[in-house]
Parts: C-alpha cells; sequence; structure tokens
C-alpha cells in the first residue's frame, strides 16, 4: 500500500517519555484499506505515545465524521464520531497479539506501523444501525420521498389466524 510511511512509529528513535503525533484522515485512507462503506471521511486523530524501558503506550483519540449511506432511506448522511482507544506495545523476543489491548514486539524492531490498527479503531466507531439524525422538529432526517415509498410498501398488518392462540398463553421468557 502506498502512503504508509507516514504510519510508521520510529520506536527505536523514540525517547522515553512523552511523544504526540496527529493524522488527518480522509476517504483516501479509507480507501487504502479497500473499505467501500465508507462514502468520504473527516477524521482526526490525536496519538499520545509514552515509551518505558520496557513497554510503549500508545493513546489514540479520534473525533470527526464519515458520509455513510443511511440504512432507512438510502441517502448518504454525515456521521458524527468520536472515542479513545489504546494500545500497549511490549518487548519480547517474537511478534504476538496477546490480547486486543496488548501486543508482543520483537526488541530489535526499529518501526511500528499503526496504520491497520487506526483504520480498525475508526471504523468502529461507526455505529451499527446508520439512520439520518432526526431535524430540530423531531421529524425523521430521512429522505421524505423515500420514507413514504417505504410506507407505501410495507407488509400488511394481518396475521395468521392459526398463531392467534399463542396470543393467550402465558410464558416469561
Amino acid at each position: 500500500m502506498k502512503n504508509r510511511a507516514e504510519y510508521l512509529l520510529p520506536i527505536a528513535g523514540l525517547p522515553l517519555g512523552a511523544t504526540h503525533y496527529t493524522f488527518d484522515l480522509g476517504l483516501t485512507f479509507f480507501k487504502m484499506f479497500g473499505s467501500d462503506e465508507v462514502e468520504d471521511a473527516g477524521i482526526w486523530v490525536s496519538l499520545n505515545i509514552l515509551k518505558h524501558a520496557s513497554m510503549i503506550e500508545l493513546d489514540f483519540t479520534f473525533s470527526g465524521w464519515f458520509e455513510v449511506m443511511c440504512d432507512r432511506c438510502g441517502d448518504d448522511y454525515r456521521q458524527p464520531v468520536e472515542g479513545n482507544e489504546r494500545l500497549i506495545l511490549k518487548y519480547g523476543d517474537h511478534y504476538e497479539e496477546e490480547s486486543e489491548e496488548i501486543i508482543l514486539i520483537p526488541a530489535e524492531l526499529h518501526e511500528f506501523d499503526v496504520s491497520t490498527f487506526i483504520f480498525e479503531f475508526a471504523v468502529l466507531l461507526l455505529p451499527v444501525r446508520r439512520i439520518h439524525p432526526d431535524r430540530d422538529d423531531g421529524s425523521p432526517g430521512c429522505n421524505t420521498q423515500a420514507l413514504n415509498l417505504l410506507g407505501q410498501m410495507s407488509a400488511p398488518t394481518t396475521t395468521d389466524p392459526r398463531w392467534d392462540a399463542l396470543k393467550d398463553l402465558d410464558i416469561d421468557i
């Protein structure tokens, strides 16, 4: 992948103590990973690094927006996102992901690529259900023409009479 060099942290050259990086992510970054659910993006990432003798703490702070398709009406909209994630890099003799937060890295490793982690953390900020936010008056923010068409195409509300007897059962689940 091209342009990954800016996401390579020179961990061998980092001084002990705190270091700070910032990244501005746009559509190009997400297309680099083959993402097809993001139509556009404006994400700002602040990366605070705290290097110790035996480990490195990486604290990511995300804020910005994704342009995604609304699950209800199909129009694109801007979904605001923000969040924090943390990684701990511990020195060892091989590379191993011990947990979601702790990664063992070889002591002789000179650079560490954070691009994949930034991508995964950012995409995980998106809600599972993506729907336009409501308007100020409380009405749905979706395309009204699409909502009207969906209303006309809704399934009938009649039920199969064979299932009606089950409604009378008093069962706690």
